[in-house]
């Protein structure tokens, strides 16, 4: 678990997790997958939309959760991923109020 605040994490994580955590918000606001919960992403949606190969997909979440940017909940094939509050509330989007400062 990471103490540091959310801002400096962000600030310091390698690129391609701070990419993955901006998708990972899209997709929870607004990914194709329907129904499911709000706030939720999943990984066959987040995984179409990164390119990524699923063993880097997996390192890069992994990474996220550690630093307690993300949640991971359920079993695979059906995990659902949300933001953790600390992160959401640093990301902009339609249902969150972060700084444009965030930058992917």
């Amino acid at each position: 678990m990471d103490q540091r605040p959310i801002s400096e994490i962000l600030a310091s994580a390698p690129p391609a997790a701070r990419k993955l955590l901006a998708l990972i918000g899209r997709q929870a606001d607004s990914g194709p997958i329907n129904p499911k919960p709000p706030g939720v992403a999943t990984p066959p949606e987040v995984l179409e939309a990164c390119g990524l190969d699923v063993g880097h997909f997996y390192d890069l979440l992994r990474w996220l959760v550690e630093h307690d940017l993300v949640q991971v909940a359920g079993e695979y094939p059906f995990e659902e991923i949300r933001l953790t509050p600390a992160a959401a509330a640093e990301l902009p989007g339609p249902t969150r109020s972060g700084p444009a400062r965030f930058h992917e």
